[in-house]
């Protein structure tokens, strides 16, 4: 499975590759590590509640709740959330640009691209004016993923090239996980799948260490779906197996019911079939988004279930 405004990451496997980036703004894992006892949404919704209403803080917990839905794939509750605050001309700077990277995302989820291309367009319009005035490398990462995402796939290669290449000394994990998931997205839309294993093992091996739960799933799922595309099964099923470890039950559902799936369509692949469908029997199905359920009702048949 794949996830680049937390900026960008990716789960490049559960949906379309080109889908998905971060958006470190406003990155929900981090601030959430501040209250490690208490559910991640309670404790985001708890600070919406407790700020004033439009206030700084009031926008910032707005901004993690965005993120956190992003990041667990829920694009239904984004697109609700985020919709109301689309077309808004009285928002904070930075909240808007975040709106509009989140909106872009929702709608192209929904297959909505005519308008999800005009608030990308608008969203790298402001941050590409942020990065010029401070240079900061995560907002290079925006620009690329969406170039990557609603523009052109090379002119985001040679924007990763150069970011790398300013900022490639830095030691910071969340910013290489993020470079090397890009760079895999992009070979992979290239069709170089054995570099983007590479980037994507890189990607793994930056963001291990730290406790950024969901950003070491995506990880774990972005090399593991890449290990199945070059038929490199056993790999594969690893990697999906670790990920479920490191999973929530109520908050990465839809995460789970996908790698689930994606576990049950490798061993068919292998042709072990009868853990094909032990794994196929362990899919929720009502977690799965519509992509999803596709391929559930492919290995149905193929299975006789």
């Amino acid at each position: 499975m794949i996830k680049t405004f937390c900026v960008l990451t990716i789960l490049v496997w559960i949906f379309p590759a080109s889908m998905y980036a971060s958006e470190h703004f406003s990155d929900h894992e981090q601030f959430c590590q501040q209250q490690p006892d208490k559910k991640c949404l309670t404790y985001i919704n708890e600070h919406i509640a407790s700020s004033d209403l439009n206030s700084t803080h009031w926008y910032k917990a707005n901004s993690y709740l965005f993120d956190y839905y992003y990041d667990k794939n829920d694009f239904e509750a984004l697109k609700a959330i985020v919709e109301p605050f689309a077309d808004r001309d009285d928002l904070p700077k930075v909240f808007k640009v975040q709106t509009y990277f989140y909106y872009a995302k929702a709608l192209r989820y929904y297959n909505d691209d005519e308008r999800a291309k005009i608030y990308a367009t608008k969203a790298f319009d402001d941050i590409q004016q942020m990065y010029e005035s401070f240079s900061d490398p995560m907002r290079m990462l925006e620009l690329a993923n969406l170039q990557y995402v609603f523009g052109n796939k090379e002119t985001a290669f040679q924007m990763l090239l150069k970011t790398e290449r300013k900022f490639g000394k830095s030691k910071d994990p969340i910013f290489n996980f993020e470079l090397h998931s890009n760079k895999a997205n992009t070979y992979h839309g290239f069709g170089d799948l054995e570099n983007a294993k590479k980037s994507r093992k890189q990607a793994l091996d930056w963001i291990y260490p730290t406790q950024h739960q969901n950003k070491i799933i995506v990880a774990q799922g972005n090399l593991a779906r890449t290990y199945q595309l070059l038929a490199e099964y056993d790999l594969a099923i690893k990697y999906y197996v670790d990920s479920l470890s490191y999973m929530v039950d109520g908050s990465d559902d839809i995460t789970k019911a996908a790698h689930t799936l994606r576990l049950a369509e490798i061993c068919w692949q292998a042709k072990d079939n009868q853990q094909a469908i032990k794994w196929f029997k362990a899919v929720k199905e009502s977690d799965l988004n519509r992509y999803h359920k596709k391929v559930y009702e492919q290995l149905a048949t193929v299975l006789a279930l």
